[in-house]
C-alpha cells in the first residue's frame, strides 16, 4: 500500500469530520441576561444629552442722523431710550439685548461718524446718547452711507439663529450715493442683508427723496420703512407709578459698589441717572429689575461682580474701594457687600410689581404714529419672531 495515500487519506478524513462538527454541534455563545444593569459604558450611550437652549438676543444699532435739522428727534430718542430697551426686556422668553450707536453727518462737518459699539451695558449707551447734539449739515445729502458701513461693518454682531440683528437708519436727508470712493446706498443694503441685518429706515420729515431712498434700503436688507415727524413726534406719558418708581430706581443704584478702576464710572452712571426725569428712571428701574442686570451697568459693582463669582470681597485691595467702606474691617466689609445684595433683591422685586402695573396702565396709551418710538416699537413687534421671541 503506498504510504503516502494512505497519510493524505487520514487527514482528508480529519479535515471532513472537523468540518461535519462545525456544521452540526451547537455554539454556545455566552448570551447577555435582558436583566442585567447596564454597564457604565451602555449607560453613557443611552443618556441623551440635553444642551441648554440659548435665551434669545436682539441686537440694535441706531444710525442717527445729528444734523442741525434733527435737534428734536434726538431729544425724543434720549427720552425714550430706557422705554424701548424695557419693551424688549419684556419679552417671551427673556431676552439678551445689547445696542449700538452710530451719529452721523456729512464731510466738511465737525465729524462724519462717531462709532460705539454694541454692548450690554445700557447706562454706556445712555451716557454716549446723551451727548449727540444737533450741528451742521443743511446741504441736502448726508454721509448715510458711512453710517451704515460702520453699523454693518465694525459692529460685533453675533452669529446665531435666535439672534435679531438690526440697524434703525434714522434721517432727514438722502445718501450722498455720488460719493464714488465708498460703496453705495444699494451695495451696503445687499451686504446687509447677506450677513441676516435688517436695515429699517425711518425718514423724519417729508423729504420725496429721501422716502424713495430708504424705502429702497429698508426693501434690499430685508426690514421695513416708516416715515415720522420731523421732530420725532415722541410723547412722554407719565403716569401715577412715575415717582414711586424713580425713588426705587435710586434705592437700587444706591446698592451699587463701584471698586477699582470702574469705581469712578460707577459714580458718573448713578449721577447722571439721578438726573433723569422721573419717567425715564422708572423706564430704567424696570428695565434692571426684570433683566436682572444688577443696579448699573456693564463691569465694576462688586455686589453684582461677587455675586457672579468674579471675584471675592477679600481679594479687593482697600485702597480700591470707597473710603466709607475702605475702613471697615474685612468681616465688617463682606457684611455689608452682602447686605447690599439683600437690599437689592428686595428693591428689584418691589420693582417689578409696580412695573407690572405701569405696564398695564402705559398699554391703554401706545406711542402715536409717526412717532419716532412708534415706529422703533412696531418692527420689534413684528420681526422678534425671528428671534423665536414675543414682544
Amino acid at each position: 500500500m503506498n504510504r503516502k495515500r494512505v497519510t493524505y487519506g487520514l487527514i482528508g478524513g480529519t479535515l471532513c469530520l472537523a468540518a461535519w462538527a462545525a456544521t452540526a454541534m451547537p455554539h454556545h455563545t455566552p448570551a447577555i441576561p435582558m436583566n442585567d444593569p447596564p454597564t457604565p459604558v451602555q449607560r453613557v450611550a443611552q443618556q441623551q444629552v440635553t444642551v441648554p437652549k440659548a435665551p434669545p438676543r436682539i441686537e440694535v444699532v441706531f444710525a442717527l442722523d445729528t444734523t442741525g435739522s434733527m435737534s428734536g428727534m434726538l431729544d425724543g430718542a434720549k427720552k425714550k431710550i430706557w422705554s424701548v430697551a424695557q419693551y424688549i426686556g419684556n419679552g417671551q422668553p427673556k431676552p439678551e439685548l445689547r445696542i449700538g450707536l452710530v451719529a452721523y453727518r456729512d464731510r466738511g462737518d465737525a465729524y462724519v461718524t462717531r462709532f460705539y459699539d454694541l454692548t450690554d451695558d445700557l447706562d454706556k449707551v445712555f451716557d454716549h446718547l446723551q451727548s449727540f447734539e444737533a450741528d451742521g449739515g443743511g446741504d441736502g445729502p448726508e454721509d448715510v452711507n458711512r453710517a451704515l458701513a460702520d453699523a454693518i461693518d465694525k459692529s460685533s454682531w453675533t452669529d446665531g439663529q435666535n439672534t435679531l440683528k438690526m440697524v434703525y437708519l434714522v434721517g432727514d436727508a438722502p445718501p450722498h450715493d455720488d460719493y464714488h470712493d465708498a460703496p453705495d446706498s444699494k451695495a451696503l443694503a445687499r451686504r446687509a442683508q447677506g450677513r441676516g441685518i435688517r436695515i429699517n429706515a425711518i425718514r423724519c420729515g417729508s423729504d420725496a427723496t429721501t422716502q424713495l431712498a430708504f424705502n429702497r434700503i429698508s426693501q434690499l436688507a430685508s426690514g421695513e420703512f416708516a416715515s415720522i415727524d420731523q421732530g420725532g413726534g415722541v410723547e412722554t406719558i407719565t403716569t401715577p407709578y412715575d415717582d414711586k418708581l424713580a425713588a426705587l430706581n435710586a434705592k437700587l443704584m444706591g446698592t451699587a459698589i463701584g471698586y477699582g478702576k470702574s469705581r469712578d464710572e460707577v459714580a458718573r452712571k448713578v449721577a447722571r441717572s439721578l438726573a433723569a426725569p422721573a419717567a425715564m428712571n422708572a423706564d430704567r428701574a424696570s428695565y434692571f429689575a426684570k433683566s436682572g442686570g444688577g443696579a448699573v451697568g456693564g463691569m465694576g459693582d462688586l455686589v453684582k461682580d461677587i455675586a457672579e463669582g468674579r471675584v471675592k470681597a477679600e481679594d479687593v485691595a482697600p485702597s480700591d474701594l470707597p473710603a466709607a467702606i475702605a475702613a471697615m474691617s474685612p468681616p465688617a466689609r463682606s457684611a455689608y457687600v452682602s447686605h447690599k445684595a439683600r437690599e437689592r433683591e428686595e428693591v428689584s422685586t418691589e420693582i417689578n410689581t409696580l412695573a407690572d402695573e405701569r405696564n398695564a396702565y402705559l398699554k391703554k396709551s401706545k406711542p402715536k404714529a409717526g412717532s419716532l418710538d412708534g415706529a422703533v416699537e412696531g418692527t420689534l413687534r413684528r420681526q422678534a419672531a425671528a428671534a423665536g421671541l414675543s414682544l
